[in-house]
């Protein structure tokens, strides 16, 4: 098994690159569905400001089974804590490290945030573009890397009581993308970020109720504790997470059983996404037992931080699957 290493603590320049980025990139025009607004040198200029989010703030542990293909891929994972998900942080921050700014990567969000000043254009140049179909073939045919969180609000919004249940309701779309697209299934668990706020309810039938699934494409009506607010109600506003650590699990990649037209048939879909939901809720329940995240997490396996100039120079590597900075196994080896 894989593990992301940690790095050395930024220095105040480069912690200083990060906030120019941030400032320079803010006022950028966005197009969700634009593949050209990710910016790979703006992610180089972030990572030491995310670096110290995740190693420092939510003391991230993010373990690989195997290496991401190199060819382009589907990563699937749960959704955590509301809008304002440490997790979803600390994954970009963990790829970058591991395999280099450059490589193609995107994550598929809700049109929601690209209309949000500052943070629109910010996730957009991170490489964030619209959760749709077509814009998730458009990546896949690049080759790219495209990360999915099928669950949405219904993952993210779930009671704390059910925080280690993968939960992606009726949503299917993933499975049939993976088969017309005849890309790896690459599933991943994260256990922690949830337990950065708490949750009562996820209020679906009172959305349903109000009718936010058709006039908000909101699914949910939270009901609960946040900070700064206090009061969850009804809005799942980017709340300031408690400094919870995160572990996060990247399983073995899968090949769906089915040929491209079987995205059309519903028994295959549903077959095939009940095996993936199987595995990942194995994984999820392995995270619970080992309970290596949250407030008070056990002693993680965390390998000793890479100095700052073995970083830099891993992550001006040349693009591709192997550039980056290369992850430490559990042994004690590194990769080649």
């Amino acid at each position: 098994m894989i593990l992301v290493p940690r790095a050395a603590d930024p220095s105040p320049l480069e912690l200083a690159r990060s906030l120019r980025a941030l400032a320079r990139v803010g006022s950028r025009r966005v197009e969700p569905d634009d593949l050209e607004g990710r910016d790979p040198a703006f992610a180089e200029d972030l990572l030491p400001l995310l670096g110290l989010l995740y190693d420092r703030v939510f003391r991230c542990e993010t373990e690989l089974h195997e290496d991401f293909p190199t060819g382009p891929c589907l990563i699937v994972g749960n959704h955590n804590a509301m809008t304002g998900m440490p997790d979803m942080f600390c994954h970009m921050a963990a790829f970058w490290r591991h395999h280099g700014t450059r490589r193609m990567a995107y994550g598929l969000m809700h049109d929601l945030p690209f209309h949000t000043p500052l943070a629109g254009a910010w996730l957009a140049a991170a490489g964030a573009v619209s959760a749709r179909a077509d814009v998730a073939r458009r990546a896949l045919a690049r080759g790219a890397a495209v990360l999915v969180f099928p669950g949405g609000d219904l993952d993210a919004c779930k009671p704390s009581r059910e925080r280690y249940r993968i939960d992606f309701g009726a949503r299917r779309g993933y499975v049939r993308l993976a088969l017309r697209e005849r890309v790896p299934l690459v599933p991943m668990v994260s256990a922690g970020a949830h337990d950065s706020l708490w949750l009562w309810s996820d209020g679906r039938r009172i959305a349903d109720f109000l009718g936010l699934p058709r006039r908000a494409r909101s699914n949910v009506f939270p009901i609960g504790l946040a900070l700064p607010l206090g009061l969850v109600f009804g809005i799942p506003y980017p709340h300031v997470p408690l400094p919870v650590k995160v572990h996060t699990r990247v399983l073995a990649p899968m090949s769906l059983e089915g040929r491209p037209e079987d995205a059309d048939d519903p028994e295959i879909v549903e077959r095939e996404h009940r095996r993936v939901i199987r595995v990942m809720q194995e994984a999820m329940d392995d995270l619970r037992v080992e309970g290596r995240h949250g407030l008070f997490p056990r002693k993680d396996r965390s390998p000793p931080a890479t100095p700052t100039a073995e970083r830099s120079a891993a992550r001006s590597s040349p693009s591709g699957a192997q550039g980056g900075l290369p992850g430490a196994r559990l042994d004690g080896t590194r990769d080649a």
